[in-house]
């Protein structure tokens, strides 16, 4: 049986195996490398999403041209093909997945919600939901000019939070390193 992984030498495994057993944060420079190695990872993180993003769209794309293309086909190949089979499925199993037809359910699209409003105040006053929130601009308000925390609430936070942040250095434009706004948040 294989012995449980520890997740700090995972994560030391992870940035390259550039940190030997020994190294601890001691002086500047030593932080100073810290902090680069996690700017550089916000970095990276922030390039993948937008690769990412960018890979979502592509895909979607090349669905919407697939099924524009060949969409009226494939559904009466499918319809073709559901015809000839003597049993109840709507449906034909391909290796790559499967093709076929479900019963889509009614259901109400509200395109006027002022007339439905009225229409349910008059024939059906229980559909018509109220919602009652308190705001937070004039309760912070409040709590600022008189120091008064009001019932149901309790302060959090306040004291002194680490951050680490970048530097926003204006590099050479075009550079694929060069620090978003993100990174000083």
């Amino acid at each position: 049986m294989p012995e449980p992984r520890d997740e700090s030498s995972d994560a030391i495994a992870g940035i390259g195996g550039e940190i030997d057993e020994g190294f601890h944060v001691r002086d500047a420079a030593t932080a100073n490398w810290v902090v680069r190695k996690i700017i550089e990872a916000r970095t990276y993180a922030a390039r993948v999403t937008a690769w990412a993003e960018l890979e979502q769209r592509r895909a979607v794309r090349d669905e919407q041209f697939l099924l524009r293309r060949f969409g009226v086909e494939l559904e009466e190949w499918a319809r073709q093909q559901i015809a000839t089979q003597h049993d109840k499925r709507q449906s034909v199993s391909l290796p790559a997945g499967s093709i076929g037809f479900r019963v889509e359910p009614t259901k109400l699209c509200v395109t006027d919600e002022p007339a439905l409003l009225a229409w349910c105040r008059q024939h059906l006053p229980s559909a018509i939901r109220t919602v009652e929130s308190p705001m937070k601009a004039p309760l912070n308000d409040h709590l600022k000019a008189t120091g008064e925390c009001p019932d149901g609430t309790n302060l959090i936070g306040g004291g002194h939070k680490f951050y680490v942040s970048a530097k926003n250095l204006k590099l050479v434009e075009g550079d694929s390193h060069a620090p978003s706004e993100e990174d000083d948040r």
